[in-house]
């Protein structure tokens, strides 16, 4: 199929690098991508509007769950630091575990909502 019809979208940088990340992924060019995941909204089920309300909402939620993956992480980090200096810190190899646990959750659900 050959696009022919040019179209101009503005983004935020943050958005861009998300876009052109996703697509070196998927082994796109930017701007096929864009027109491909476009389209795909324009004809999922429901509605476009519903659709793209209900992906928003899932990035959101993985946003939020990521910055609270970076605070343990700095956590995690401080733990580390004890540790480094013969301190000790009690339950750190669980902790560890739970944040693993939940940065693998967190990715696979990203992978996930990049499949749809």
């Amino acid at each position: 199929m050959h696009r022919d019809q040019v179209r101009s979208v503005r983004l935020t940088r943050d958005e861009l690098d998300i876009v052109k990340n996703a697509a070196e992924a998927a082994g796109l060019k930017t701007a096929g991508f864009l027109a491909d995941a476009a389209v795909a909204v324009a004809h999922a089920q429901g509605g476009s509007k519903a659709w793209l309300l209900d992906q928003r909402g899932r990035v959101e939620e993985l946003m939020s769950a990521s910055a609270q993956l970076a605070r343990a992480g700095n956590n995690l980090n401080q733990v580390a630091r004890i540790l480094n200096s013969d301190g000790r810190a009690e339950y750190a190899d669980d902790a560890v575990t739970r944040v693993m646990r939940a940065a693998a959750r967190v990715e696979a659900a990203a992978v996930e909502m990049a499949r749809r």
